[in-house]
């Protein structure tokens, strides 16, 4: 019967390492025959075994209780963007209206005037910068 010793022993010939295979090969075999030894790594396993498990619980547990802070963040980030939006409007919301009512007879002036002739030009044309448009700097005759 093949033993791991043997196993080992024919793996140590193998050229260019080997010799290290063989020797985990030999630990293993030694560890598997002692009984005091396979007791120690049960134990180990039982304790590895325990402690993984336990760390994925923590894990789950954490896991959840960020995407629980993450979405309680969400949610308050919409409400005060929501407030703060209703803040800015009651605050901006009288101004422009105001700047609205104030900017509706000006547009209309603007507009009367762009619809006004220039005069017809007079013999002093020639001394202002202006030419005929000077007579658009007066207001208009009533």
């Amino acid at each position: 019967m093949l033993s791991l010793g043997s196993i080992a022993g024919a793996i140590a010939l193998i050229p260019g390492g080997g010799s290290t295979v063989a020797a985990g090969a030999k630990a293993l075999d030694y560890l598997l025959h002692c009984s005091t030894c396979l007791k120690v790594l049960a134990v180990l396993a039982a304790i590895g075994f325990t402690a993984l498990h336990v760390h994925r619980g923590d894990v789950a547990h954490c896991d959840a209780r960020i995407e629980a802070d993450h979405r309680q963040a969400v949610a308050e980030a919409a409400q005060r963007d929501k407030d703060n939006a209703k803040d800015l409007n009651n605050f901006f919301t009288p101004k422009l209206e105001a700047l609205r009512k104030e900017n509706a007879p000006l547009q209309d002036k603007v507009t009367q005037y762009a619809k006004r002739k220039a005069p017809a030009a007079s013999g002093n044309a020639g001394r202002c910068r202006l030419g005929d448009a000077a007579g658009l700097l007066r207001p208009a005759a009533r």
